[in-house]
């Protein structure tokens, strides 16, 4: 069997995969599993604007599948880490239950 390259090579960006919880704007909450990456390490930029760019991306899927629930609502929603931290994301595009989301400020789980 050939070996392939791994999914995330050692770009050496910071990564989270793991437990979340999404807010929505109706204030309902479903826990997710997050896979996260931090495209832009505000500290290298000078005078940055979190309201001009998007730091991080990644996705969220849905722990177990919930009537009702369609993370795509999620527009803008909150993401919401183990330890606390939360950070505004849109949710941009998938199916009900695994959606891309980008993020809108801070990353939740990157300390700049």
């Amino acid at each position: 069997m050939t070996s392939r390259l791994p999914f995330h090579p050692g770009d050496g960006r910071p990564r989270y995969v793991g437990p979340a919880t999404v807010v929505f704007p109706d204030r309902r909450e479903v826990s997710v599993t997050a896979s996260l990456v931090l495209r832009l390490d505000p500290s290298t930029v000078e005078n940055f604007s979190y309201d001009r760019h998007s730091t991080w991306a990644g996705s969220i899927t849905l722990v177990q599948d919930e009537d009702g629930v369609d993370l795509f609502d999620a527009a803008p929603g909150i993401l919401r880490m183990p330890d606390g931290r939360e950070s505004e994301f849109m949710a941009t595009g998938g199916s009900s239950g695994e959606n891309g989301c980008s993020g809108l400020g801070p990353a939740p789980f990157h300390s700049a």
